[in-house]
């Protein structure tokens, strides 16, 4: 199960346990989200295709009223048997819907154009900033927010993607051009409107403006109230199943990865029951999402349907007293269905709304989450150590991130050429140590400074290899092409990976094809190819057995024999290899020189 996110002020708003912020500054952190593309080096592009999408928005209403001028025409000549006109309008129609098509046509490769553009900008600047000064370390260490890779890949493609004019600015354009259309189709519908006489204290007062007009914009008031207040729950509850999708697709990916340990331990049951627990999250989540649903689409029906008759209930009268004609009806009742669609713009798009204002405040916690700076107890200066100083430690108190005491070290100094083994009880600090000296760990006081000359590595437990082949995990971080095939099967021979040169190039999953033994000889060899200065090993030999790890450092002293090493390791034989003892007890650390035995 996905452990629960920390205590940060948009988390505890999704988990819905903190009010929401005021409008005025959900709406600002909208606008800002919205507008970075257009403001960014990619501006020519993104105004061009904003440009020609607005201008094809507009064409779309112009066919419109090109259609309900055609659509009354059309109808006149069938009430007045003008059978002459009957070919011209039916060409002038295939004219008309050509131009229709024309427009839907370009109105897709502009939005899609528009739409990935945008999405590559801004996830590129979303993965910038969450990669800049190891946010995406810091965000799962503290537990800051759920998912940001899900809130990376998929409310960031929703949030841009204009292809269904959900985005705000295919809702911004809309809304444009909805005002457009309601002023060309209330025109047309003064042609065919009476006015409205309302009796108020015994005087008749006449509103300006045709009944039609009055009618619809007292009909879109009435039904953009009630449609708001049915889906209400919808936003929170849409909100809800983006956390509860993510979090049963992360237990999954666990499992997968996960596979052996879990069919060795018979441990299937258990989490089968994790992930049914997960998936309850999501069933109970969805029927309450389907009755917000049904009551927003239900109330949504019934609107557009009663909106199509009433025009005819407001026209067909004066069409029996001989007062407009048939063809003037139907165009009446195709603007007034147009006209109050314009008006009821909102209500059209409130699922859309929706949708966006969930991914904007799913984008507004990932922001948070990367921008929150915590206080930095220890500092960290990398190149700032002494003159033949490797590491250099002074007053350091590492702290646990409740503010927990976890060690004490008040001076500690590796001059280069050193070996340093670290040694202590389990749950002492060494790991943790170790961040601090890489500057992953800013939770206590002190400071930590590195050496000025030369390269570092640290080599963790449980060795990161990319997708790639054996050779790509070998040449880490360099590119495969950087190193010849020669020196990397030399390589491999010389750790004890000789079966594996065959397959060097081969493309797999070597996270799941090595054994952990095998994947700490790859660090070693990873380590013979590029000969840092300062090796820092974090139990980097613990899968393997006595004679490989002995082989392990025996390989490295004598390939790197003045380079400075500092290890974590819990076999008391390997601490011969080092040249001083760094002992973790009773939080705190002792120092000591390690006397070779005769």
């Amino acid at each position: 199960m996905m452990p629960p996110s920390a205590d940060v002020e948009e988390a505890r708003r999704e988990a819905g346990l903190q009010p929401n912020q005021p409008a005025r500054e959900r709406f600002a952190h909208a606008w800002r989200l919205t507008t970075r593309y257009f403001v960014s080096e990619d501006w020519k592009a993104a105004w061009a295709l904003l440009i020609a999408y607005c201008a094809i928005s507009f064409g779309g209403v112009y066919t419109f009223i090109l259609s309900n001028h055609w659509q009354r025409e059309f109808f006149d000549s069938i009430e007045q048997r003008q059978s002459s006109l009957f070919v011209t309008l039916i060409m002038t129609f295939l004219m008309i819907a050509a131009l229709q098509v024309g427009v839907v046509l370009a109105n897709n490769l502009v939005s899609w154009t528009l739409s990935i553009r945008w999405r590559n900008w801004l996830t590129n600047w979303y993965m910038d900033r969450w990669f800049a000064r190891d946010r995406f370390y810091e965000i799962e260490r503290l537990r800051l927010i759920d998912n940001p890779d899900q809130r990376i890949a998929e409310d960031i493609k929703n949030f841009t993607l204009v292809t269904q004019g959900n985005s705000l600015v295919g809702i911004a354009v809309g809304l444009v051009g909805s005002l457009i259309s309601a002023v060309s189709f209330g025109y047309i519908l003064l042609q065919t409107s009476g006015p409205l006489v309302i009796p108020v204290a015994g005087y008749r007062v006449s509103l300006p403006g045709g009944d039609l007009i009055w009618f619809a914009i007292f009909y879109v008031l009435f039904g953009s109230v009630v449609i708001t207040w049915i889906g209400k729950p919808f936003i929170r509850r849409r909100m809800r199943e983006q956390h509860y999708e993510a979090d049963f697709r992360t237990n999954l990916i666990h499992v997968r990865r996960n596979g052996e340990q879990i069919a060795f331990s018979r441990t299937q049951d258990m989490e089968r029951a994790g992930l049914k627990g997960s998936f309850a999250n999501i069933r109970r989540n969805w029927y309450r999402l389907m009755w917000a649903n049904i009551g927003l689409s239900a109330g949504s029906s019934i609107y557009e349907r009663v909106m199509g008759v009433i025009p005819l209930f407001l026209t067909v009268p004066k069409f029996f007293a001989g007062q407009i004609s048939f063809g003037q009806v139907m165009a009446s009742r195709d603007a007034f269905t147009q006209f109050s669609s314009s008006l009821s713009y909102f209500v059209q798009v409130y699922p859309g709304l929706a949708q966006q204002i969930a991914n904007i405040n799913r984008l507004k916690a990932l922001d948070d989450s990367i921008d929150h700076e915590r206080p930095r107890g220890i500092a960290f200066r990398p190149g700032e150590a002494g003159e033949g100083i490797a590491i250099d430690v002074e007053n350091l108190e590492l702290r646990r991130p409740n503010g927990q005491p976890l060690l004490s070290l008040e001076e500690w100094k590796v001059r280069d050429g050193e070996r340093w083994v670290i040694e202590g009880s389990s749950g002492a600090g060494k790991t943790t140590l170790l961040r601090a000296i890489a500057g992953l760990w800013p939770d206590g006081a002190g400071s930590v400074a590195m050496t000025r000359h030369g390269t570092a590595m640290l080599v963790p437990q449980r060795l990161y290899l990319p997708l790639g082949s054996l050779k790509d995990a070998v040449c880490f971080p360099d590119r495969a092409e950087e190193h010849d095939d020669a020196t990397v099967a030399a390589l491999l021979e010389k750790v004890r990976l000789g079966t594996h040169v065959a397959e060097m190039h081969e493309l797999r999953v070597w996270q799941d094809e090595l054994s952990p033994g095998e994947q700490q000889r790859v660090a070693l060899a990873r380590i013979l190819l590029q000969r840092p200065t300062l090796l820092v090993l974090d139990e980097a030999t613990s899968a393997l057995d006595a004679d490989n790890a002995a082989h392990f450092y025996e390989t490295v002293r004598a390939a790197m024999p003045g380079s400075t090493i500092v290890s974590v390791v819990h076999n008391e034989k390997l601490a011969a290899y080092h040249t001083h003892r760094l002992l973790m007890q009773d939080r705190r650390a002792i120092k000591s020189k390690i006397e070779k035995k005769a």
